[in-house]
């Protein structure tokens, strides 16, 4: 008798010893032996489809074992990314869109965003690290900050919610997959993973949503669907061949756009500046408050953890943007219109990046290197060196007459005689390249960080429970905080196991915060 049953098997590998277990899963189709020593090795399976048996006789089974592509619908294809080094998925993978967007329908159901808050752990998980667990009904509230403000009382005001989101693209997550060891395969696939981030942001209802590792060919079928519940989404893509990018929406019933313009931390003319990470900001007038616009900016600064002169390179050259962007001059007053800043910076609380946030002044000599920001015109005060001679005239400055590169608005040809040519430029080569760098535009975070116990919040999991996302504003009569979308301390965090999980579809967890903007007209 022959018997043929198919089965496709995701693989935990454990290597067995007197002193430790070391596990090893594998979630891509990568052959590669768990390990070359004579050691027992435990095989535990998880049933992904059916198996081969196939009975050669009394007593004589031979198992054959395939293991699947890594899809998010499971279905059998081969496996592009088995065939490069750099685990660099093609256009027809999955990642960048072969699964299409269902908020109510696919192969596994998904279990509402607040149902799963309520679940009941098993007795008996299989694994602590992918079971289901029990998620603590306060541990993302709503908690009130400060007091209430009663200089608005008999002013006209504005109430909104911000949301900031880095929902991890997920053609990164396959190209990286020893990130993710810890996590359930099933929560990995982007068709469970998008209905939860969906329906994590539809509960919590924000005016502003800014979104970080937004991945291009997923705009169609997902992020389009904001669209449909009445956002209106602007979007950047990284330079260079990253297929990922920022987007800021925003509800149209609540704000007219008036403009936008975005940042590319890629300048040719600067070697610290050599990555593809982008920026982005709109200026938006809320319909119930004509004249009283603000300005929303969103980045995702570089991760590598050694780069910390990077990522404050590139919030030097973004704030130095902001700066521009955000000033007004009404002919009685100037000023900064109010900003909220948001982003994953991927730097502690205690870096260099968001010590120049939370202060506005860093001695930044040990991150410098032999790069000359004159090259750039931007000075050490996170300025272009245009803005600073314009604005003694009281002029504003477009971005034609700045020095940063940008790849789509290189072609536009400069106006008038540029005011950073080398003859001004070494007039005032004493404001670039000294031991200290700052900014004016006095931001608070919506965050303290740290609890009053002095345990630190945590957004996401690398080797350990840390902060990297951030949410500031400014610090201004017009602009309040009034709540915040609670974050839980790194100790609580451990329930949460691996992200992603059943309950959230991202390694990062949101950030949002409600504000009361005052109607400020004439006076900034």
């Amino acid at each position: 008798m022959v018997l043929f049953v198919r089965i496709y098997l995701w693989f935990t590998c454990e290597k067995v010893n007197k002193t430790h277990v070391r596990r090893y899963t594998h979630f891509i189709n990568k052959r590669r032996i768990c390990s070359s020593e004579n050691t027992d090795i435990i095989l535990r399976a998880q049933v992904h489809s059916s198996l081969v048996l196939r009975q050669h006789g009394p007593g004589k089974k031979r198992s054959k074992i395939k293991i699947p592509p890594f899809d998010s619908d499971g279905s059998k294809k081969n496996d592009p990314m088995s065939k490069r080094e750099n685990f660099q998925p093609t256009t027809k993978h999955v990642c960048y869109g072969g699964g299409k967007f269902d908020v109510s329908e696919g192969r596994t159901p998904v279990t509402p965003f607040q149902t799963w808050i309520k679940t009941e752990v098993p007795e008996e998980p299989p694994d602590p690290g992918q079971s289901r667990r029990e998620i603590p009904r306060d541990f993302r509230v709503w908690e009130p900050v400060g007091r209430r403000n009663t200089s608005t009382e008999n002013c006209e005001t504005f109430q909104f919610k911000v949301l900031s989101y880095n929902v991890l693209a997920q053609y990164l997550l396959e190209c990286h997959p020893y990130l993710y060891t810890g996590c359930d395969p099933d929560n990995l696939k982007w068709r469970l993973r998008s209905s939860r981030i969906y329906e994590e942001i539809v509960e919590l209802a924000p005016d502003i949503l800014c979104l970080q590792e937004v991945q291009s060919s997923h705009i169609a079928d997902f992020y389009n669907r904001f669209n449909e519940i009445g956002y209106v989404g602007i979007f950047k893509q990284k330079t260079g061949q990253r297929q990922d990018g920022c987007a800021i929406y925003y509800k149209s019933s609540r704000f007219h756009l008036v403009e936008q313009i975005h940042v590319e931390f890629f300048q040719p003319e600067l070697p610290i500046l050599n990555r593809d990470n982008i920026g982005m900001m709109v200026k938006l007038m809320p319909v119930s408050l004509p004249s009283s616009p603000i300005v929303v900016a969103t980045t995702h600064l570089l991760y590598n953890p050694k780069r910390t002169d990077v990522r404050l390179a590139q919030m030097q050259v973004f704030l130095a943007e902001i700066d521009r962007f955000a000033y007004c001059n009404n002919g009685l007053e100037s000023g900064h219109l109010p900003i909220i800043l948001t982003g994953d910076f991927n730097s502690t609380p205690d870096s260099a990046v968001v010590r120049l946030l939370d202060s506005g002044t860093l001695m930044a000599s040990p991150f410098r290197d032999a790069s000359d920001w004159e090259r750039i015109g931007v000075t050490d005060n996170c300025q272009h060196l245009s803005v600073y001679l314009n604005r003694q005239e009281g002029l504003t400055t477009e971005f034609r007459k700045t020095k940063i590169y940008n790849s789509e608005y290189s072609n536009i040809p400069p106006v008038g005689p540029e005011p950073t040519s080398n003859r001004f430029v070494d007039q005032f080569s004493e404001l670039f390249n000294s031991d200290t760098i700052g900014h004016s535009l006095r931001l608070r975070s919506v965050y303290d960080k740290y609890k009053h116990n002095e345990t630190p919040e945590a957004t996401t999991f690398q080797e350990y429970w840390v902060t990297v996302d951030y949410i500031y504003f400014s610090y201004c009569t017009s602009l309040k905080l009034v709540e915040r979308l609670r974050l839980p301390t790194a100790a609580e965090c451990e329930v949460l196991g691996r992200l992603p999980n059943e309950v959230y579809g991202s390694d990062h967890l949101a950030l949002a915060a409600t504000f009361q903007l005052r109607s400020y007209g004439n006076q900034l």
